[in-house]
């Protein structure tokens, strides 16, 4: 049995947590949980989810276990692996360029360090996949690229990174004002090269950088003049104007909130949710320990965000967002093989992780 001294002995052990080398379970397997949550708020008592090959071939109540396939019995809940959707991790400071404004071919899945510890310390946590993202610092940062802890590349080309805030404005280097970046800008999508005619034309997503207010305003206008499709990032009131972004077509990731902050980012969690407006979060590890993914969630609720909206923005939804739903983001049969196992409710922060599956290969705790 799966059980929490296991957990807290890899959380002992030097270095904090496991080595991302870990023991390979068989290609077939399934685990019985005592709650498995599928994904789009259906949560199964005493369900099971059956593995080949790295894939979930079957889940739910009802699974009929092929002759031979070991089963693991745990007694907490089983979920898909959480999703960050804006992080740094593991890119050694290769993410970004200060000397340089438009970076719009720099693909962000060259930056990672596959072997590098930040991956083990995400999966510890429960974090499966992220989305690697540039530093603020650019007009156009790159392309982002969504990863899995492993380092296996589940999209190569997700965003093209597009900065609409002051961050990236320099006195030294162009531009210096909101209106050069918003001409500059509107120059090369209706020049549309490269990158620039891809997200033009709608087959690669943007994600526009944005911050106060006037930033979102500036984006949504943005992004419906030139039909741009993608995600707002970095404005944590996105949910006052939730309409607006709505109209636009648009999705918000939500920054990552700290203990104490403004009550009003994570009520707009609520807003959003109101507004049928699709969002997720982001983690922005490694500056941020891997755990306050999950404490982001739980924030939302504490403001009235319902429990199954903020799971599927940590999971499903998130996916969706970043554009890998048919891969990643639920326990649905054809899904990769993605599994926390947790002590008890995930968005419980009394639960701990047990054990973490990637592609159907054991990464953090569990038996041996």
């Amino acid at each position: 049995m799966l059980t929490r001294a296991l957990f807290l002995s890899a959380l002992l052990a030097p270095g904090g947590v496991p080595d991302l080398a870990a023991v390979t379970p068989p290609d077939s397997f399934a685990i019985r949980a005592a709650r498995v949550h599928l994904g789009g708020g259906v949560v199964v008592e005493n369900g099971m989810v059956l593995v080949e090959d790295g894939r979930i071939t079957a889940s739910g109540a009802n699974v009929t276990v092929p002759d031979g396939v070991p089963v693991i019995e745990h007694e907490g809940d089983l979920s898909a692996g959480m999703i960050a959707l804006h992080d740094h991790s593991a890119t050694r400071g290769e993410n970004y360029d200060s000397t340089r404004a438009i970076l719009a071919e720099a693909q962000l899945v060259f930056a990672l360090d596959v072997g590098h510890s930040d991956l083990a310390r995400l999966a510890s946590e429960g974090v499966t996949s992220i989305v690697v993202a540039p530093g603020p610092q650019a007009l156009v940062g790159g392309i982002t690229a969504v990863v899995k802890t492993t380092g296996r590349a589940v999209k190569r080309r997700a965003q093209l990174d597009v900065s609409l805030s002051s961050i990236s404005l320099r006195a030294a280097r162009f531009p210096t004002s909101y209106a050069g970046a918003v001409a500059e800008l509107t120059r090369r999508f209706e020049e549309a090269e490269g990158a620039f005619a891809d997200a033009a034309a709608g087959k690669l997503p943007v994600l526009l950088r944005v911050g106060p207010r006037h930033e979102v305003q500036r984006a949504v206008e943005f992004a419906k003049r030139l039909k741009l499709v993608g995600a707002l990032y970095g404005a944590p009131r996105a949910g006052e104007l939730a309409d607006a972004i709505k109209a636009a077509n648009l999705a918000v990731i939500l920054p990552p909130f700290d203990p104490g902050d403004d009550s009003r980012g994570p009520k707009s969690a609520v807003q959003l949710a109101a507004a049928g407006v699709p969002f997720g979060f982001a983690l922005d590890a490694p500056a941020r320990h891997p755990a306050s993914l999950r404490l982001g969630a739980a924030a939302c609720m504490r403001a009235g965000l319902e429990p199954s909206a903020a799971w599927d923005a940590l999971t499903s939804g998130a996916a969706a967002i970043a554009g890998v739903d048919g891969y990643i983001g639920s326990l649905a049969p054809g899904m990769d093989a993605d599994l926390v196992l947790w002590s008890g409710p995930p968005l419980d922060l009394g639960s701990s992780v047990v054990a973490v599956y990637v592609d159907g290969k054991r990464v953090f705790g569990g038996d041996e």
